[in-house]
């Protein structure tokens, strides 16, 4: 596997930071700056529009003061508006109710004394003017035309908050502004960077970097390829489990060939609105075009190029089939001179339509597997270059202990380490805190503080005996280098640690071990102790999986015969029926099973009656020590009568797959 995958982003120079911490403030105060004066504009709003009523009076009662002498001129203002000024006695002798309106000008004539002043509407029936000339008030006529008032009373404050409420949009999520939203998704990682990830970078990845090394020349000089006629490659697709390196493998080829690299991930394609991942589509490979010779890389991209028609309803509209209709065609719709090369990501290859796959296309399939012990230890390697390690760390015996971890795995576990050695104080990271990092990651938390009773930890100790012991005598089992009784992860109360061999075929005789095995414990509960518990449920999942793919899958029944009705792998077809057999096949099948697991139970149980004294040293030992190590198995089981065994130094047959746990 490969070094783990670094950030997204290169890391930015300090000139940058303070250039982003910069505009940070100047928007900040932005914000604050339009805060303050929609605030003011909105309180001016009100001022204005509520004020002009505090002196306002009804017209029944201005025509009460002008026929009593209260009113000493009047303006008249429309049709509608009456502004007037009360005299001085009036309001020196407090006959009439005024307030005072600061510095504001009436009017009229008479504009000194604005507490005078005084509002009141009239209709236009009313002949205000007769009244007026009777009672001797003068008056005058204006006609109101302050149309720009109005504008600034309703039309600026509305621009303002509709302002304002874009620039809080934009601010709160700036990619999702409407016009962008066909934009896509990529970031772009310039390969003159100072972080470039180059092969060296990359490690356990020797076959698959061979593989890629050819890319790499056609990015650097294309003429060489296509001087004969050749064409090169469109689409490269990177196949494996997760966090072997996929990811990181790409970014090494960009680094190595000098090229720009739009990185983005499957699901960045996919949006609630139709068209958006067809257009998002057009817009990277546009991109590309403008940046071409360069690497397009598509992670996880089974999240756009699943089967199509598959699981649709009938007239529905899938927003996923449109974006990978658009990706087919840009494949082939672009010159493949111009050296643009799709490079794609997916765990599940089996689910990926057939037209995406086809060569012209994606033309080179890249299988990207686990490690084996060699490149673990290579692994190991570059993980631990800015790690403070002990003489004592061996990276090859990390390897050996290590079977079947990813590269994200083993990154892991140098990190554990490194954070167990810390948290004692340690001046370097020691063998024993990789070991105890190795369990962390393969069984989970240790909980020390978990409570349980002696009775309870009798029993993990005889059934985690059970699946050693079973273990250690049987030929086609895995070598046991493990036993313990301290609780780890959700619920497990103790384990047996297992390191498989390296093995890719098995006969029906391996698969009737490893179920004796899994067996174990629950077997050696009812021979000690005369019943069961619940702590053997995992055991028997595993055991009744195993059966059943001997009888379904495999055709290792005889009674069933040598057929397979696995449908795992039949993605193209859709078929009727969830089992393509008969009630009276499925009848039988379950009658096998229950055979084949009775026959499993019987052979535990004499091998576990026959070793009934290493069976009762076994927990006596785990009940003192807890964890039992290789050489306590040595010890106390003596020479394992089958196979090489797994030993601490590494010396040993190399496994290829996890390494597995039987716990309680």
């Amino acid at each position: 596997m490969a070094q783990n995958e670094r950030d997204n982003q290169d890391s930015k120079s300090p000139a940058d930071g303070n250039n982003n911490r910069m505009s940070e403030r100047r928007n900040r105060f932005s914000l604050w700056i339009y805060l303050i004066v929609f605030l003011a504009l909105l309180a001016n709003f009100f001022i204005f529009l509520n004020g002009e009523e505090q002196n306002a009076i009804e017209f029944s009662k201005f025509r009460d003061h002008v026929e009593k002498g209260y009113v000493e001129e009047v303006v008249i203002i429309g049709d509608t508006r009456i502004e007037g000024l009360y005299t001085e006695q009036a309001v020196n002798e407090r006959k009439v109710e005024t307030v005072d309106r600061g510095n504001q000008d009436f009017l009229g004539s008479g504009g000194d004394d604005p507490g005078r002043r005084f509002v009141s509407n009239k209709s236009k029936e009313d002949n205000i003017s007769e009244l007026l000339n009777e009672n001797g008030v003068l008056f005058s006529y204006k006609t109101e035309n302050n149309w720009f008032g109005g504008v600034l009373t309703w039309v600026f404050p509305l621009i303002i908050i509709v302002a304002l409420w874009m620039f809080l949009i934009r601010r709160m999520n700036p990619g999702s502004q409407v016009l962008n939203i066909g934009k896509n998704k990529a970031v772009l990682f310039d390969a003159m960077g100072d972080h470039t990830i180059t092969f060296k970078d990359v490690a356990g990845l020797d076959e698959a970097k061979d593989e890629v090394v050819e890319i790499v020349d056609f990015l650097k000089n294309p003429k060489r390829f296509t001087r004969l006629g050749g064409k090169l490659p469109k689409g490269v697709l990177l196949v494996g489990p997760p966090g072997t390196g996929k990811t990181l493998l790409a970014k090494a080829v960009a680094g190595e060939a000098g090229t720009p690299f739009f990185s983005l991930s499957g699901s960045d394609f996919v949006e609630m609105f139709v068209g958006v991942g067809a257009a998002r589509v057009r817009d990277l490979f546009r991109q590309a075009k403008e940046k071409a010779p360069c690497i397009i890389f598509i992670d996880e991209i089974d999240a756009i190029g699943r089967s199509r028609g598959r699981g649709m309803m009938m007239g529905a509209n899938d927003e996923r089939e449109n974006t990978l209709n658009q990706i087919l065609v840009e494949m082939d719709g672009f010159n493949t001179d111009k050296g643009v090369i799709i490079m794609a990501a997916t765990n599940r290859p089996d689910v990926l339509d057939s037209a995406l796959l086809r060569p012209g296309r994606f033309d080179r399939q890249i299988m990207i597997d686990k490690p084996d012990r060699r490149e673990r230890a290579e692994i190991f390697k570059v993980h631990t270059r800015n790690l403070v390690i002990s003489q004592d760390v061996d990276m090859h015996v990390l390897a050996s202990q290590t079977p079947g971890f990813a590269g994200a795995e083993i990154a892991n576990v140098c990190n554990e380490a490194a954070i167990l050695a810390a948290r004692l104080d340690k001046d370097g990271i020691e063998m024993v805190d990789f070991e105890s990092a190795i369990d962390r990651v393969i069984g989970g938390l240790e909980k020390k503080n978990k409570l349980i009773s002696p009775e309870e930890r009798e029993i993990v100790a005889y059934h985690e005996a059970g699946h050693a012991i079973t273990g250690w005598f049987l030929k086609h089992s895995d070598p046991v280098v493990k036993v313990s009784i301290v609780p780890r992860g959700l619920a497990a109360l103790g384990y047996a640690q297992y390191l498989p061999e390296e093995r890719y075929l098995y006969t029906k005789e391996a698969l009737i071990d490893r179920m004796t095995m899994a067996m174990g414990g629950r077997v050696a509960e009812e021979i000690v102790f005369g019943r069961i518990t619940t702590g053997a449920q995992n055991d028997l999942e595993r055991i009744t999986k195993m059966a059943y793919a001997m009888v379904v899958d495999y055709g290792m029944s005889e009674r069933v015969g040598h057929i397979s009705f696995n449908l795992s792998n039949r993605v193209e077809e859709s078929p009727m029926f969830d089992k393509p057999y008969s009630d009276e096949t499925a009848r039988v099948i379950d009658e096998e099973v229950k055979v084949i697991i009775d026959d499993v139970r019987v052979r535990a149980r004499e091998l576990l009656t026959e070793k009934r004294e290493k069976l009762n040293e076994m927990a006596e030992a785990l009940l003192k020590k807890e964890v039992l190590g290789p050489k306590d198995l040595v010890e106390i089981l003596g020479d394992r009568p089958y196979g090489e065994y797994v030993s601490v130094n590494g010396q040993s047959n190399d496994p290829s797959s996890p390494a597995s746990m039987e716990g309680v």
